[in-house]
């Protein structure tokens, strides 16, 4: 009797260490959560993100490559570089983890050009919405002259704004 109390109590203790070590090792085998399209750049990638236990994974070799880094693999390490200039050599592996940036005070000047862009750009996606809309109206009724009218205001419109755009980034 003792040496099958002893088996259980062997067996119970082995299966809970292997469980806490399972889960705390890997993510192999654990569910997908949910899936997420990825858009790099407005062009949405084929693999989608993917979410595990609350955290997000996205395909890193597809995004790095569209973002225009160069993607290599050595081991168990994953590298983002830029194309035109080789990786620095790594002295230390410490100093070459990414941290939290410094915290920094934007400057005003800077903060107000965004914004002005950022209004700017919102006027040129309803500007656009209306070309679309009009020029598929025009489709369907090709003699209307006031939509006709209509759909060259919005492209002057969208010109005048590209050029606002333009002027606030060059300052």
């Amino acid at each position: 009797m003792k040496k099958i109390a002893a088996g259980v109590i062997a067996g119970a203790i082995l299966m809970v260490g292997a469980q806490a070590l399972g889960a705390s090792a890997t993510l192999v085998g654990k569910a997908i959560q949910a899936e997420y399209t990825v858009n790099v750049y407005g062009k949405k990638l084929a693999d989608p993100a993917i979410v595990i236990d609350g955290k997000s994974y996205a395909p890193v070799r597809a995004i790095g490559e569209l973002a225009g880094f160069q993607v290599t693999v050595k081991g168990k390490t994953i590298s983002l570089d830029d194309k035109g200039r080789p990786a620095p050599p790594l002295s230390d592996e410490k100093s070459s983890l990414v941290g939290p940036a410094p915290v920094s005070t934007p400057d005003p000047a800077i903060t107000a050009a965004k914004s002005k862009i950022d209004i700017i750009d919102e006027k040129i996606d309803a500007v656009v919405t209306n070309i679309l809309t009009t020029s598929s109206q025009l489709k369907t009724s090709p003699g209307n002259t006031e939509l006709k009218q209509k759909l060259e205001q919005y492209k002057e419109e969208y010109a005048d704004l590209l050029k606002q755009k333009d002027q606030e980034l060059q300052r």
